[in-house]
């Protein structure tokens, strides 16, 4: 048995019933059939898509997640697949569900899996607002639509937030590694580009008014333009981190070679001493200063003016 509501210019109802029943509502005049499900057993999902004719597209509808976005149109009926998306602040984490569309235009079928859920918000307006279920089901898909393009509006904002703190980090002056944070947020923001691009060229052809009658809804192409400003503020996202890396990555270089100078201008200041009391201490015979009543500190005086040398060179060079 499977759950499903008639929605009319009266109002709409909810009933529960088999595929003959599902082919029965569908049949009303001036109403279409809505059948919502979240994540069910296979046969359900087959139950209803075979009711209502829909069951003729090339994905498996029980293994959708994971899929790729798309939009598939077979005999006037169109099947569309989109991904939802939210963002985790706490671990800068991008979480994906999906949510599929089956329709003929007098029938729907939607399939959802993962925390965003835009379905309870719709059917609260289809039973409290006359104008909206006047749109018909074009109405439906466009304003569910609508509400994830929505989401992936929040969560890219969310994201580009955390993008400009990463930038404002790496160039603070804090010699920190941070090349584990940028690869994290790159693999973050290419799942998100790969839960919108594939819907570009879609939107395009929403705001050239092409497509299908149930895509033609006056609203979509508001809501495509929003969908392409989305893709470009992940581009752009992607763009900077790109390059955030790039300069971070100049800039471990460049504390390196930084750190190899000091380390080169001290090992100089030190072996100066080093080879002045290995030649003193050599204690050939021949050697006159081993005679001398000022050698010792001469030898001392001289360390210690060799290495005070070098230090002031290796100071006025920026070694130091």
């Amino acid at each position: 048995m499977i759950d499903y509501t008639v929605i009319g210019s009266g109002g709409t109802e909810d009933g529960r019933g088999s595929g003959d029943d599902l082919r029965a509502a569908a049949a009303a005049e001036d109403a279409f059939v809505w059948v919502e499900l979240d994540a069910p057993a296979p046969e359900l999902l087959a139950t209803a898509l075979d009711a209502f004719g829909l069951n003729r597209f090339s994905i498996d509808p029980a293994h959708t997640t994971h899929r790729r976005p798309k939009v598939e149109t077979v005999d006037g009926a169109v099947l569309i697949l989109v991904k939802t998306v939210w963002y985790i602040e706490a671990t800068r984490q991008v979480e994906t569900g999906d949510l599929a569309f089956y329709t003929d235009g007098r029938s729907l079928v939607t399939l959802r899996r993962g925390v965003v859920d835009p379905v309870p918000a719709i059917r609260e307006r289809l039973a409290a607002e006359p104008d909206f279920r006047a749109e018909g089901l074009a109405g439906v898909v466009h304003a569910l639509f609508d509400a994830i393009v929505e989401q992936y509006d929040g969560a890219v904002e969310d994201l580009a937030d955390d993008v400009s703190d990463l930038e404002r980090a790496i160039f603070s002056g804090e010699r920190v590694d941070r090349n584990q944070e940028i690869y994290f947020l790159i693999r973050e923001t290419l799942e998100f580009q790969n839960a919108v691009s594939p819907l570009v060229p879609f939107a395009r052809s929403l705001k050239q008014r092409h497509g299908n009658t149930v895509v033609q809804h006056p609203g979509f192409g508001a809501v495509a333009g929003h969908l392409l400003r989305v893709d470009a503020a992940i581009a752009t996202c992607m763009s900077l981190l790109t390059t955030v890396l790039t300069a971070h990555q100049g800039q471990i270089g460049t504390w390196q070679n930084e750190d190899t100078k000091k380390i080169s201008a001290w090992a100089a200041i030190a072996i100066a001493p080093t080879i002045i009391a290995g030649i003193y201490g050599m204690n050939f015979d021949d050697m006159p200063e081993l005679h001398w009543a000022v050698g010792y500190p001469f030898a001392l005086v001289l360390m210690a003016l060799v290495c005070v040398l070098l230090y002031r060179g290796f100071r006025r060079n920026g070694w130091l």
